[in-house]
């Protein structure tokens, strides 16, 4: 185990809370947390931080059930069972979750337009307040408030560039580096001096990172899972669907739709199901069950970028269920309202033989 600082140590416990690993659950657009979470940099002095949305916490609209569904094959789908992946002395970096090869892991979710506003903040010029060159670009976002309505703050950054990724993914290297060996009062000549490294996935790693060790098209038996809405969601979800019914109106109809006992697809696709659930853009990034690597939305939500130039993995959510399989493949040729990212990071000591 690397030697960490206390500082570092009360930092990385504040991070397991906020991502969900204990009752609290993952931050959320009411509810922030104190730190981001693609750096672990706290969020004290921001201003785009401290607009926060009303109404419910978005882990709260969906409860998927996976130990309830009556197909004998889906019971074991998706239980929420994290694997233990212990195959590396490495520490791991913030948002990252290991994966099988040795000093690689991937973020948990899709980088979040908070996380995105946070960075555009940090960045910015002397005497400006965001940093213009990081802007998405207003025609490819889904809806015109996208990057300006808290609402939409812990849904995935979309309508960017695969160059702003790039240089999301560079700076994002630097911080946290330099955020770790600070901590850690070390120079960058010590023995111990640690660098993160942080990039877009390649295909390959992509798909193992989707996969989670499972086999199929979404590496697990089904992805249809007995599921509740939350009828105290009906405001949320008349934003999410971009419907013009009433909010009484929605209540009621989710009401009737869980006397139903309803299964639902988890991937986050052009389904068929109730209006109320319909996507008229991207969706909460924690949204769902994780796979058996602890990882969120990797099937539709929005198609993510890699390393390959044009190609995009995962599909979203205006594609059907076909394109969104570990090894389907989606184009990109520039800024769209589908198309966000995750990074890998790769950690290592570069002063060791």
């Amino acid at each position: 185990m690397p030697l960490f600082s206390r500082q570092l140590l009360i930092l990385l416990t504040d991070l397991l809370l906020l991502s969900g690993c204990v009752s609290i659950g993952p931050p959320s657009s009411i509810s922030p947390g104190l730190y981001a979470a693609t750096t672990g940099l706290p969020a004290t002095g921001s201003r785009v931080w401290t607009t926060a949305a009303g109404g419910i916490n978005d882990f709260n609209v969906l409860k998927f059930h996976p130990g309830k569904a009556t197909d004998e094959r889906c019971r074991d789908t998706l239980t929420f069972s994290y694997k233990e992946l212990q195959h590396t002395r490495l520490p791991q970096a913030p948002g990252i979750v290991p994966l099988p090869t040795a000093g690689l892991g991937i973020d948990e979710a899709e980088v979040s337009v908070l996380e995105w506003k946070r960075y555009q903040e940090l960045t910015a010029p002397a005497g400006q307040p965001l940093n213009p060159a990081v802007q998405p670009l207003a025609p490819a976002l889904p809806v015109p408030a996208y990057y300006t309505d808290a609402f939409y703050h812990r849904f995935p950054i979309v309508g960017i560039s695969r160059e702003q990724a790039q240089v999301f993914c560079r700076w994002r290297s630097r911080v946290v580096t330099q955020a770790y060996n600070t901590g850690n009062h070390l120079d960058s000549l010590n023995r111990d001096y640690v660098r993160f490294e942080y990039r877009l996935p390649t295909e390959a790693e992509w798909e193992l990172a989707a996969a989670a060790g499972g086999r199929g098209p979404w590496g697990v038996k089904c992805i249809s899972i007995p599921v509740r809405v939350n009828p105290s969601a009906a405001a949320y979800l008349q934003r999410r669907s971009g419907s013009t019914a009433s909010v009484e109106q929605i209540a009621a109809d989710i009401k009737a739709y869980n006397q139903r006992q309803p299964a639902r697809d988890w991937v986050s696709y052009a389904q068929a199901e109730p209006y109320f659930l319909r996507l008229a853009s991207p969706a909460y990034v924690w949204q769902g069950p994780p796979n058996d690597f602890g990882l969120y939305q990797m099937f539709g939500n929005a198609a993510e970028l890699v390393q390959e130039p044009g190609l995009t993995k995962g599909g979203s959510y205006q594609d059907q269920l076909t394109a969104c399989t570990v090894r389907a493949r989606g184009s990109y040729s520039g800024p769209a309202p589908t198309v966000g990212f995750r990074c890998v990071c790769e950690a290592s000591y570069p002063n060791r033989k």
